[in-house]
């Protein structure tokens, strides 16, 4: 039976509040609403997990036992719907060694590629090294001139423990009858035994042929015979007083009975015979640095080693030795390495009250390797000491704060070894090609010329490799090179490369389930990537997305809307129709923002910038240009810009490290800058970024915010609790004592199906209520604790009435739209925007003394325009309160409500990194050059509009 739409009937994951829906196959499909209405649970935790279960169940039960199994939605049926693929934020693997070739498989490509076509190019002296086999070097050869003697034969060694006698009577019981030895030929017989007593490899003469028409054959089966017979190599003398040109057979001159001859070695394997250089064979695998064969012995392919960071060691070279300059000895239990130093530094003539940068080659030195003779280790004696005793725990927590990664030595970040990096294509090795720009390693690969030969192999490769190259360049990160770490990548960047392996691909009849492909693009690069999207729909496929940005809304086929709130205030359809037909709607709130029958309005003047600034100069890391920035404290300060223009490496590489080092905040070293000046108006900084909260089970918004300590307590310090002596950890499911040990807190039992997918059933011991009988009867105020963190958090606030600690936790998460929460939900049923605006209320509910710079990263991941609105009145408490505000996005409406904005570009990469525009809102959307501003623009004529 075929259907013609998907049927949805009766659907109660999550909050979905049994949802009948109906939607059409190979259609452009867009899920909105606000965060938290289900727009997630009904893509992604409904129709992707039915689709793909119901693929994974046509496999044999042995298949299935390595595919990742899904339970089966809560719904009475789900009819009509295709296998599915999803493209989400957890698709992107964070290892060190994954990288944007990786993720979208094109290293694959190309390591088949290379290994296809490739030419080995030797290292050390740059010749072609080819390899021959029988019929080539036949052909080769039978182009000399007709009449020309060889000689064909092989090389023999001896080998280890062999007697002279028993190889020579080997070689003479298997036909052979002269050799080559000192330029002479020698009959091959046991008479010449005590000749070659002192040899241990010998030239044996296999065959003599005369270069003919008729010797073709001849020649073919004895140089084949003779690449058996020499393990692979076979040698042919040529006579070489007819020759005219011998550079064409790289052959070595030799006399052999006082007759010129040119010694010739071909070989299956790759051999440069000038350098005396063996090379692998052409393989996928030697193009790999995640396998043995290819990896750079040095580094292990990972591209960079790790080693001693002397600006950790000494991250302020202004401070003198005794002053403690050096940090890793100003801890008490290495305090005496300082003393050591200290009390020799006078005998060797180390000043060690001047600062450390004043300090001579000769003096550091001293420091480095310490005095043997005095039993000082130094610095590198220390850390070698440290090393030896890293079994230990402590200890090697210790040592990593004192260590960087460098690039390696050895291949020079290149990841692969020499003989690796030995096979190119048209002048390039793979690693160069994985250096470029996405958008110029295309270039090259559809102009680079090809033999015919190499058109016929590679055609369909080099195809594959285009496409997914054409798909990154089209989805807007063009900019990035295919070396790049994923780890490094914005959430945006990152999604969308993992994007590109869903648009790469050939499949058909599928529904692809997209969760907000638009995160972290700014609104110029949208087109491309709408664009992009639809020629996936084209193609045949059901594409429903998850997004909340205007362009994909407006060019979607079909759009539905959760609401009408969150939480369980949401979970129904309240819009089901064309986009136009939800322009007319006023029952929908993203309607009433896409007509622009609801704006942000006018928020008021805009914050003066004259509260100080932090300035940055000399800003310099990735592709930055130089380039000095400053933000203003005491108000909201927005950094925008296209997709790699550089905000992050502004903001989130460079000005938070710097700033937190200056305020002794542990981080990472920020990227390369000159000086950073207005630290010192501030007492604290936080980056708010988009690194996962917890998202198990056991994690929930009540332990996150650290609010369930409290009350734990309360619960401890009832009559009841004190009767029967429990503590504040008896009312914890996470450790042994209150928790129900049948299901050890889970509130569920897994049940292990061995091939089938295993089974989640209610505890039958404490019924899903996660503790035990004794702990659910002790009550406050008539609840139990289970029933307690079955509260929303503003039942909560009601609740607990009076405890001022309690309601500050849970007053923040009001703050930022998240009243809707269960008090116990799991974290892994949080939205992407609830996680990153729980994230936002857990450091709202910190207690924080004097000004705070808080840098946040996409804070509108997630958001619906109406819940913008919500973080900006969260914004505004916290400049209210003296603290400032860099933020990274590219959503219009915190551009819009932003006292100051800062745009990066004009372009990415190269082309991007400087400062386009500065100023107000108004200010920027009246400059021609930026890009930013003409899209503000747009956004405040909505505003002034009547």
């Amino acid at each position: 039976m075929t259907y013609s739409t998907i049927s949805l009937r009766g659907v109660a994951v999550n909050n979905l509040q049994k949802v009948d829906l109906d939607l059409p196959h190979r259609r452009l499909i867009a899920f909105c609403g606000v965060s938290g209405s289900g727009k997630t649970s009904l893509a992604l935790d409904t129709l992707y997990a039915e689709g793909q279960r119901r693929y994974i169940e046509s496999f044999s039960t042995y298949t299935r036992q390595f595919l990742e199994q899904l339970d089966k939605p809560a719904a009475e049926s789900i009819e009509g719907i295709p296998p599915s693929i999803a493209v989400t934020r957890k698709n992107v693997g964070r290892s060190s060694r994954a990288n944007v070739g990786s993720a979208t498989q094109i290293n694959e490509h190309l390591q088949l590629l290379f290994s296809r076509i490739g030419e080995v190019v030797c290292h050390d002296c740059g010749q072609k090294v080819s390899q021959d086999s029988a019929d080539s070097a036949a052909e080769r050869l039978g182009h000399l001139p007709d009449g020309t003697r060889l000689m064909v034969g092989f090389s023999s060694k001896r080998g280890e423990d062999r007697p002279v006698e028993v190889w020579i009577a080997d070689l003479v019981a298997l036909g052979y009858r002269r050799i080559i030895v000192d330029s002479r030929s020698v009959e091959l017989s046991p008479a010449a035994v005590e000749e070659l007593a002192s040899e241990e490899v010998i030239d044996v003469v296999l065959d003599r042929v005369v270069v003919s028409g008729e010797a073709t054959t001849r020649l073919r089966d004895s140089l084949e015979a003779a690449q058996e017979a020499g393990r692979g190599t076979s040698l042919v003398w040529i006579d070489a007083r007819n020759l005219d040109d011998e550079s064409s057979l790289k052959g070595v001159r030799v006399e052999i009975d006082d007759q010129p001859w040119l010694r010739c070695r071909f070989s299956q394997f790759f051999r440069c015979e000038t350098c005396d250089l063996d090379y692998p064979p052409l393989e996928p695998q030697l193009l790999n640095y995640n396998n043995p064969l290819g990896a750079c012995s040095e580094c292990e392919g990972f591209g960079n080693v790790i080693g001693i960071d002397m600006d950790r060691v000494v991250p302020d070279p202004s401070k003198s030795l005794r002053e403690g300059a050096i940090a890793p000895w100003n801890t008490p239990a290495y305090e005496h390495e300082l003393q050591e130093l200290l009390a020799l530094a006078k005998d060797y003539h180390l000043p060690v009250d001047i600062p450390f940068s004043e300090l001579s080659p000769e003096h550091l030195a001293l420091l480095q390797d310490g005095v043997p003779e005095r039993e000082f280790g130094g610095l590198s004696g220390f850390f070698k000491w440290l090393e030896r005793r890293k079994y230990k725990m402590h200890l090697r927590v210790y040592l990593s704060r004192w260590r960087s990664y460098y690039p390696c030595e050895a291949c020079k970040g290149a990841r692969l070894n020499p003989s690796a990096l030995a096979v190119r294509i048209g002048g390039l090795n793979i690693a160069e090609i994985s250096r470029m720009k996405i958008r110029d390693a295309l270039q090259w690969l559809v102009t680079w010329e090809l033999s015919s030969w190499q058109e016929q192999v590679g055609r369909l490769l080099i195809e594959q490799v285009a496409n997914r190259l054409q798909y990154l360049d089209r989805v807007g990160v063009g900019h990035l090179s295919l070396e790049r770490s994923l780890r490094t990548l914005s959430a945006g960047e990152a999604q969308r490369v993992s994007l590109t392996s869903a648009l790469g691909s050939n499949l058909v009849g599928m529904l692809y389930v997209l969760d907000e492909p638009c995160i972290g693009l700014h609104p110029a690069d949208v087109p491309q990537l709408v664009d992009a999207i639809e020629g996936l729909r084209d193609r045949g496929n059901t594409v429903a997305v998850i997004e909340h940005d205007a362009a994909v809304l407006r060019g979607a086929d079909h759009i539905v809307e959760m609401g009408p709130g969150a939480g369980e205030f949401g979970g129904q359809v309240v819009f089901q129709g064309t986009p136009s037909e939800m322009l007319q709607c006023t029952d929908s709130r993203t309607g009433d923002w896409l007509s622009g029958r609801r704006t942000l309005g006018h928020r008021g003047a805009r914050r003066p910038t004259e509260h100080g600034v932090i300035r940055l100069d000399g800003a310099r890391g990735n592709n930055l240009q130089n380039i000095s920035v400053e933000f203003p404290l005491g108000v909201m300060c927005v950094v925008t810009g296209v997709s790699g223009s550089g905000k992050s490496t502004l903001v989130q590489q460079t000005l938070y490290p710097a700033v937190a080092q200056r305020l002794h905040i542990d981080v990472d070293s920020p990227a390369p800058f000159d000086e950073i000046l207005g630290v010192h108006q501030i007492e604290d900084a936080v980056l708010v970024d988009q690194s996962p909260i917890g998202r198990t089970p056991r994690s929930n918004p009540i332990t996150y915010i650290k609010a369930f300590d409290p009350i734990r307590a309360l619960f401890a310090e009832t009559t009841e609790a004190q009767a029967r002596g429990f503590k504040t950890s008896h009312f914890s499911f996470n450790v042994d004592g209150g928790r129900c040990e049948a299901c050890r807190g889970d509130g569920f039992l897994q049940i292990d199906m061995r091939l089938m997918a295993d089974v989640y059933m209610k505890c039958p011991e404490c019924q899903g209520k996660r503790f035990r009988q004794e702990v659910l009867d002790v009550k406050y105020r008539g609840l139990n604790i289970s029933e307690v963190l079955n509260l929303s958090v503003r039942e909560a606030f009601a609740f607990f009435r009076g405890h001022r600690k309690i309601l500050s936790h849970m007053k923040s998460l009001i703050d930022v739209g998240l009243d809707y929460l269960r008090l116990g939900q799991p974290a892994n049923t949080l939205s992407g925007g609830e996680a990153q605006r729980l994230k936002m209320a857990s450091y709202m509910s910190a207690k924080r003394r004097g000004r705070t710079l808080f840098v946040l990263d996409e804070p509108t991941t997630g958001l619906h325009s109406s819940d913008v609105l919500q973080l900006l009145d969260c914004f505004d408490s916290l400049i209210d309160l003296g603290h400032s505000l860099v933020v990274v996005d590219h959503n219009l409406l915190i551009m819009q409500a932003a006292d100051w904005i800062v745009d990066l570009g004009p372009g990415a990469a190269d082309e991007g990194g400087r400062v386009v525009a500065r100023g107000t809102p108004e200010q920027v959307s009246e400059n021609p050059d930026s890009a930013t501003g003409r899209f503000l623009a747009g956004q405040l004529d909505v505003v002034d509009a009547p």
